[in-house]
């Protein structure tokens, strides 16, 4: 129940950041891409550390000084912390232009989804896998579960939403078309915005160029699939935003203690 509530309010907070981020001051939308890059990466960075471990445990002698050497550091952070940049971005640029209320229903089921998967995996494991490496493998098969199930949900409602016919518009007037629409008051994320708008408008001119029957072949149906493939950003987004606030377990720390490994026979 606590990490459902956990999740309820992530999903109120990023509904309130769709509200404002447009007139939010260039620092508060610094500081809230900080605080998701940050999140991203802890979480990212936690179960990494488990996977070494598990990975070290597996080939190398407990009494070795190389799992401790080799557990995870600096050089791990950081690939979490760039990665964590890089889809902190993105996830505010998604969130600003959400296109449907129905939406915010997805990303809440998606998170009940997660919590609900990752207890019922662990119960699984049970007995099947070693206790330090279970919630490692609960929570990864919990992700790809809601995942998969919140990627199909958004790629749905992309699929019903409703765009601009830009079938008789050459590319250049599409592109600025929906270029001018968007804007902010924090000059980075109007950048994004408009950078995003641009990619949008190359997508679907390309879309309805090549799929003016909409969605009634199989074909169609695949091709504009790849032309709204951006919604999966806002679904890995949320996801992994959601891993780093719900811990796995007390301390990951005894990982590392070659006390601790198991005893293979």
């Amino acid at each position: 129940m606590r990490h459902a509530f956990t999740v309820t309010l992530l999903v109120i907070g990023l509904w309130l950041m769709h509200m404002y981020l447009r007139i939010l001051p260039e620092a508060a939308v610094i500081l809230l891409w900080v605080g998701v890059t940050l999140t991203i990466a802890l979480g990212g960075f936690r179960r990494h550390r488990i996977r070494r471990a598990a990975f070290l445990r597996g080939y190398l002698e407990p009494t070795s000084l190389w799992p401790r050497r080799l557990r995870g550091g600096p050089l791990m952070a950081l690939r979490h912390l760039l990665a964590g940049m890089l889809l902190g971005g993105l996830m505010l640029i998604a969130l600003a232009r959400v296109p449907t209320p129905e939406a915010w229903a997805a990303l809440l089921v998606a998170g009940f989804v997660l919590v609900a998967g990752d207890a019922l995996f662990m119960r699984w494991l049970r007995g099947h896998a070693h206790p330090d490496f279970a919630p490692e493998l609960a929570r990864r098969a919990a992700l790809w579960v809601a995942g998969a199930l919140l990627i199909v949900a958004l790629m749905l409602l992309a699929l019903q939403a409703r765009y601009p016919d830009l079938t008789g518009a050459s590319l250049e007037q599409a592109v600025w078309f929906l270029v001018q629409h968007e804007g902010a008051r924090s000059l980075l994320l109007e950048t994004g915005l408009q950078l995003a708008a641009a990619q949008d408008a190359v997508r679907l001119w390309l879309g309805q160029q090549w799929f003016p029957q909409g969605v009634q072949s199989l074909p169609a149906l695949l091709g504009w699939l790849l032309v709204l493939a951006e919604q999966a950003f806002l679904a890995v987004g949320f996801l992994l935003l959601a891993n780093g606030l719900l811990p796995l377990r007390a301390a990951d720390d005894a990982l590392g203690d070659p006390r601790h490994a198991p005893v293979i026979e």
